[in-house]
């Protein structure tokens, strides 16, 4: 065999440093292009994420007020079992919202099309954390078979079966304010000779303020009640940061789903 000339070794290590830098600048270009599918789809299933929440906002307003409403009425309750210048007249709607019950039902569609694409496909740490927390913590302890306390009404109602009478005066009336300045009137017309007319009256208010059973049941749900509000704020306060980082780290995905 010949001798390999100099200018065939320049040819060939041209050849191959052209070689090289045409794979380096492919590898460059399919992760440049994976990154911007990556980065499109974090922005998609971002905004998913916001419009969902807003509308999860709103459900988790309204149910607190309701809790709220709730634990208003229940130390009214409370008071007038502690006290004999309270009577039960003016309780008969008070009886009747410590006996309610109130859950949230999530839509979380956007949520686990976040998880079957990955939960790091969304770069910021903070919102990505904040999103976990929300879907996973507080969502299921304000949700129906998922909260460690029992449900207030399946709890109290047995008991306020044997012990009171259902209002039937249509003529009192109670407002109910909700979130968003929505605010609902009982006794509620739904037309056709129908209406909704709530309260609960004692059958025995002196027996029932000497009652032990009732002084313990009402002792429970307090404890109950509380935990209820508490988590429905906390997921209020978190969902609002969420929302809030969204709009302020993602201002454009949010403008093209409008």
């Amino acid at each position: 065999m010949g001798k390999i000339k100099k200018k065939d070794i320049y040819a060939y290590l041209i050849e191959i440093v052209i070689i090289v830098i045409g794979v380096l600048i492919a590898f460059y270009l399919t992760n440049w292009g994976e990154e911007i599918k990556e980065r499109k789809t974090e922005k998609e299933i971002i905004a998913q994420i916001y419009f969902e929440l807003n509308d999860n906002l709103a459900d988790l307003k309204n149910d607190v007020e309701i809790h709220k409403n709730a634990l208003s009425s229940q130390l009214k309750v409370q008071e007038f079992i502690n006290t004999d210048t309270i009577t039960s007249d003016s309780l008969l709607m008070d009886f009747y919202w410590i006996t309610r019950e109130e859950y949230i039902f999530p839509n979380t569609s956007a949520f686990e099309n976040l998880k079957n694409t990955g939960m790091r496909i969304i770069k910021n740490d903070s919102l990505r954390d904040l999103i976990t927390l929300v879907y996973n913590n507080y969502f299921p302890r304000i949700s129906k078979g998922n909260n460690l306390n029992p449900d207030i009404n399946e709890y109290l109602i047995p008991y306020f079966k044997k012990n009171f009478k259902v209002n039937r005066n249509a003529e009192i009336t109670y407002d109910l304010y909700l979130g968003d300045s929505l605010k609902i009137t009982y006794p509620r017309d739904f037309g056709n000779g129908i209406k909704q007319i709530i309260g609960y009256i004692p059958l025995d208010e002196n027996s029932l303020k000497k009652d032990e059973e009732f002084r313990f049941l009402i002792s429970e749900v307090l404890w109950y009640r509380i935990y209820k509000v508490r988590y429905y704020q906390i997921a209020i306060i978190n969902v609002k940061k969420i929302l809030k980082l969204i709009e302020d780290k993602y201002p454009k995905a949010i403008a093209s789903k409008q």
